[in-house]
């Protein structure tokens, strides 16, 4: 009997990149194309290797990553083909049932429940920033959970993730049976322990391998159906777009619509939901980006990305991204400017 592997990569949980390390992910830009695409190509060898040598006759790669091009081609083996994962009307459009095993390499935890408090986990985000939680029958899930439900409605298992100690928790807690592969992790102080890369690489590949063996014995992840989808954004603003039909408003940060099944509800979240509020997140960002603009200008001798006022930002939750700061938070961050401009005050920011 053939088997077909499928890999979904993304770059935030691969190993030997750390929240110090966040320019790597940026696509196009000078870090990422010298040392966040090698690290990311690294991770997805591994498992594909491994898938191999389990017995995967092929291996299909998905690159998820922002806009999808992080995964250096030349570098895959025999038998791995990288395919483009927008070249369908909608994510995965094009997939089938002929496949036997789900694997996530690079994965990251879902969104954290302050926008700049990441909690125990390193990167963690649904989809973008702008979005709180997502929920499928009530269940909050991020992309893990959304990648398991879709393959799961096709019969295909959950069999391996690869990230930070809190994404594969989060797997675990969702299919317990799944092989994982926890590449970092953030401590109690803050501070961000990652195994060595050559150790990363070495589990990951045996684990993947373990992952295909062990295919035919793992159960799909399901959801109840018809599944009830709902998204909780950051700022009420966020969701003052009109209503579609198929949708309702849950309360002032919330809409909800139904979906016949996890297939359906990651579909319907790229077609029907973000096309209805990108439009007014776009406009947030350019907003906010145009008042942190100002803010600098205000305050010439403060360096907002430097690495200590950042750090200062971080301890005051104000670590934000353009479009998710509401107007107590601009007012807190006025604040912490002003202080910080003044050398006398600064020293109470310091920790």
């Amino acid at each position: 009997m053939s088997l077909k592997a499928i890999v979904i990569a993304d770059m935030e949980g691969v190993s030997g990149i750390g929240t110090d390390r966040v320019s790597w992910v940026n696509c196009h830009m000078e870090d990422w194309e010298s040392l966040g695409r090698d690290r990311m190509t690294a991770d997805v060898v591994a498992a594909a290797r491994g898938a191999l040598a389990g017995g995967a006759e092929a291996v299909n790669i998905f690159d998820f990553h922002d806009t999808g091009d992080s995964i250096r081609l030349e570098a895959l083996p025999t038998g791995a083909t990288l395919r483009g994962i927008f070249d369908y009307l909608v994510p995965f459009g094009g997939l089938d049932r002929d496949h036997d095993v789900l694997l996530l390499v690079g994965a990251h935890a879902k969104a954290a429940p302050s926008a700049s408090d990441p909690g125990p986990a390193i990167f963690p985000h649904t989809v973008h920033a702008p979005i709180a939680d997502l929920r499928y029958g009530g269940r909050s899930v991020g992309e893990i959970g959304m990648m398991a439900g879709l393959f799961g409605t096709l019969g295909v298992p959950l069999g391996l993730v690869t990230g930070d100690r809190a994404a594969c928790e989060e797997a675990r807690a969702l299919c317990p049976a799944v092989e994982s592969v926890p590449v970092k992790e953030r401590l109690a102080d803050g501070s961000e322990r990652l195994l060595p890369e050559d150790e990363a690489r070495a589990l990951i590949a045996s684990r993947a391998e373990a992952a295909v063996r062990d295919a035919a014995r793992k159960a799909p992840v399901t959801f109840p159906t018809p599944l009830r989808l709902e998204l909780t954004l950051r700022r009420p603003e966020m969701t003052s777009f009109e209503l579609p039909p198929y949708m309702d408003r849950v309360d002032e940060t919330t809409v909800g619509a139904w979906a016949l099944s996890a297939f359906h509800a990651l579909l319907s979240f790229y077609e029907g939901f973000q096309p209805c509020y990108m439009p007014v997140v776009r406009r947030l960002e350019e907003e906010d980006t145009r008042w942190i603009e100002s803010l600098k200008a205000r305050y010439p001798s403060v360096d907002w990305s430097g690495r200590a006022f950042y750090a200062a930002r971080q301890r005051a939750g104000l670590a934000l991204r353009p479009g998710c700061w509401t107007a107590e938070a601009r007012r807190e961050a006025e604040a912490l400017m002003e202080r910080w401009a003044c050398p006398d005050l600064r020293k109470e920011d310091h920790g």
